[in-house]
């Protein structure tokens, strides 16, 4: 039964540092931290190794005129001068027969126009509220549905649950960004069916609306069929689909997920994935389904228990959920200091790689905000000077009472919206919330099992491992650095 089979995740994030993992057998993404070309993690970026397909993905520099080489307009704010944002496109490399693992490419987008707008919070924080008022980042795949293939690019996102496709480009932030991710078009696919149903989606800046379908779909050439998703026939603001990759199937959906289908297809062995969100300048961003890469973590996987418990959360928006037991920092030659007190703190909080930012108290980010002498906009946001991410120091988060503490660099905390014009990697969630969450700027654990299993991110080299079903394969499993 998929019911009792473990549900996980793995990031490693660059703004945090962090990892997170959800699957079981192989895919992983790969992207370029700053370079147009392609980075070879190995003697052959093209290698066919058993378990595992790797798609590496490049990222396309800016070229100082306002447009990306990768062909798309990036229209700074007026009175901004022109500067890098953080667009990366994936290539694909050839695949292996084998079924136990796959890598696929993901590559990141920021939207036209993206600057800082008065935010607005929900309980569903994914999808375009993010890219839009928080000017974020989207980690990009590339699938192919239908007979023949129709390729088309979405996003991926913890935070939801179920795949959709075709947003309406003309009402998105960007119409030509939208356009060049591509359409699927049932008429076209011999193998499509109609399901049926409605499918709607409310964000905090926009809605999409449409109906379900049923086809083929391939990840890095392994074709998956019968996959239900939905067409939309309106959307406004968000600039591609998204594959949700939240608790799906028998929890928050009443049919098999794109995960579930790549299990009973004998593809992984369970439905469990890791996500990586490489640093700037030393880390790579990668997907994996079904197994975690060793060469990014030292030391063994700490267990951090979903809370509260899958029985204990809305049936109908189920997610994976951890508790933070302290919020601190460490400051250049310094000893660190905590912030919260060490024995009764709690703070439930939800992973999301749909989030660029991450979302806590508003006292804790007052007071980490005040380290970095920051000033606070009209719309609440901590903006600080660029001049922190060159120096030393981190933001730690603390898990399971101090045995695991997940250290983020300045570099990586601070997040820089467009050339002089930073703020903080966490910003306050709205007054009343309790919807805390941890974003792009945090990722960093495994879940397996209703676990996250966690580790400080390190990237010493390539190597990936498939993980089992049980909970105590990843507990077995040493990092390699």
């Amino acid at each position: 039964m998929l019911a009792n089979v473990a549900f996980g995740i793995l990031l490693y994030a660059a703004a945090c540092r962090s990892a997170l993992v959800s699957g079981n057998d192989i895919e992983e993404l790969e992207i370029q931290p700053q370079s147009a070309t392609k980075k070879n993690y190995g003697p052959d970026p093209d290698l066919r190794r058993p378990g595992y397909v790797r798609l590496p993905v490049s990222r396309h520099v800016f070229n100082g005129t306002g447009k990306w080489q990768g062909g798309w307009h990036w229209s700074p704010p007026p009175g901004v001068p022109p500067g890098p944002g953080p667009w990366r496109t994936s290539t694909r490399s050839s695949t292996t027969s084998q079924t136990a693992t796959i890598k696929l490419s993901a590559s990141s987008s920021t939207p036209t126009g993206s600057q800082i707008q008065p935010r607005t919070q929900t309980d569903k924080r994914w999808g375009w509220q993010h890219l839009e008022d928080l000017g974020g980042i989207a980690y990009i795949l590339q699938l192919e549905i239908g007979t023949p293939p129709q390729k088309i690019k979405v996003f991926i996102d913890t935070g939801s649950y179920e795949l959709w496709v075709n947003p309406r480009c003309s009402t998105s932030a960007d119409a030509a960004l939208c356009q060049s991710y591509g359409n699927y078009y049932p008429k076209n696919s011999n193998s499509s069916s109609f399901v049926g149903g409605n499918f709607a989606v409310t964000y905090g800046t926009g809605a999409v609306t449409g109906s379900y379908w049923s086809d083929i779909m391939s990840i890095a050439s392994f074709p998956i069929p019968n996959v239900q998703f939905a067409v939309a026939d309106d959307s406004n603001y968000t600039f591609s689909g998204i594959l949700g990759l939240g608790y799906t199937y028998p929890y928050s959906i009443d049919y098999p997920s794109v995960l579930n289908l790549m299990v009973s297809q004998k593809m992984i062995a369970a439905p469990i994935f890791s996500v990586g969100l490489g640093g700037e300048q030393d880390g790579f961003s990668e997907i994996i389904f079904g197994g975690v890469n060793r060469w990014k973590f030292a030391g063994p996987l700490e267990p951090v228990s979903i809370w509260p418990p899958i029985s204990q959360q809305d049936p109908h928006w189920i997610q994976y959920w951890i508790n933070v037991t302290s919020v601190g920092m460490t400051k250049p030659n310094q000893l660190p200091v905590v912030y919260t007190p060490r024995d009764a703190f709690t703070m439930p909080t939800l992973i999301d790689t749909g989030s660029t930012l991450s979302y806590i108290r508003e006292d804790l980010v007052a007071q980490i905000g005040q380290q970095f002498q920051a000033v606070v906009d009209n719309a609440g946001n901590y903006l600080v000077d660029c001049a922190y991410r060159n120096r030393s120091g981190t933001v730690d988060f603390g898990f399971n009472r101090g045995r695991m503490v997940i250290n983020v660099r300045y570099k990586d905390f601070i997040y820089q919206q467009y050339p002089g014009h930073c703020m903080l990697g966490v910003q306050p969630a709205d007054v009343g919330s309790t919807n805390y969450v941890l974003g792009d700027t945090f990722i960093r654990g495994l879940i397996q099992s209703d676990v996250i299993w966690m580790n400080q991110y390190y990237n010493c080299g390539d190597g990936v491992t498939s993980v089992g079903l049980s909970a105590g394969d990843s507990r077995n499993i040493v990092g390699a650095c």
